[in-house]
């Protein structure tokens, strides 16, 4: 299955989608469109794809997508919640007949790699609810008023890394579909370079080359860095012990799975566990 290229029709004269998507699952594939999108999720958990970034998601996250950066959200396949979220999208061009205002002119080009937002308050969910709510130029109205809360947020992360560009090519987006399915299926068990590069009909030369390319980082750095986020979701969603988190994320060595974590979320799975309790107890 290939990246799809989404369509995005606008629902009235104001050139402005909003709507409150609610169904079992995310289950859009890894797309693209040339529309900025914003999406505040209302419920669900599990891992979000932007560019060549992988993080885990929660309910409360909110990101900003620019035009043409590929992207798609997959819900923990053991989560029970449906999946709900806000989305607005609208075109690029839509605000280039209005005066230059600078902090959603700065936003919108940090847009081009995705921005994840911290304390989203509620002030901004209301304001994300009347885009939705709101017709005409009342949308607008509204949307512009959402952007310029979002540009005074102080507290965000840039998803895509800085060397990304996204290539177009319906070859190597199927390609890419492909290893995050597989790595989604088998990153409990020991994967080996040569069965990922089968599956794409590739030599294991040719795919190290270009998933390198293409992600910007090797396979294995992706592979750890997923079963990390994974982790993570264990450690703070369940009271399995720390090493059983380990194996079942799919290492064999709990030194090399202690290194990984501490190197992708800079604590160790212990400190990652007690700071988040302490910050939502």
């Amino acid at each position: 299955m290939k990246a799809v290229f989404e369509k995005v029709d606008a629902q009235d004269e104001s050139s402005i989608v909003a709507f409150q998507y609610s169904q079992e699952n995310f289950d859009a594939p890894w797309h693209f469109h040339p529309e900025y999108e914003l999406t505040y999720i209302l419920e669900s958990s599990g891992t979000r794809y932007v560019g060549n970034n992988i993080s885990s998601y929660e309910k409360g996250d909110l990101v900003l997508l620019g035009p043409n950066l590929p992207h798609c959200w997959k819900n923990d396949p053991n989560l029970e919640d449906a999946a709900k979220s806000f989305v607005i999208q609208w075109p690029k061009e839509l605000l280039n007949q209005i005066p230059s205002f600078r902090k959603i002119e700065q936003l919108l080009k940090t847009a081009q790699r995705g921005i994840l937002f911290e304390g989203v308050s509620k002030s901004i969910i209301a304001e994300i609810q009347k885009v939705i709510n709101a017709t005409g130029v009342h949308r607008f109205v509204h949307l512009l008023e959402l952007l310029d809360l979002l540009g005074k947020i102080e507290k965000t992360e840039v998803l895509a890394g800085t060397s990304y560009k996204f290539d177009l090519s319906n070859d190597t987006n199927s390609r890419i579909q492909k290893v995050q399915h597989y790595v989604n299926e088998h990153y409990q068990s020991k994967i080996r370079l040569k069965e990922v590069a089968e599956e794409l009909h590739m030599t294991e030369q040719s795919f190290s080359r270009f998933f390198s390319r293409v992600m910007k980082r090797p396979f294995f750095i992706f592979l750890n860095e997923y079963r990390v986020n994974r982790a993570s979701r264990l450690l703070v969603e369940t009271e399995l012990q720390v090493n059983e988190i380990g194996y079942q994320c799919g290492y064999d060595s709990l030194p090399f799975f202690y290194q990984q974590f501490k190197k992708f979320k800079g604590y160790s799975p212990l400190a990652f566990r007690k700071m988040y309790r302490k910050v939502n107890n």
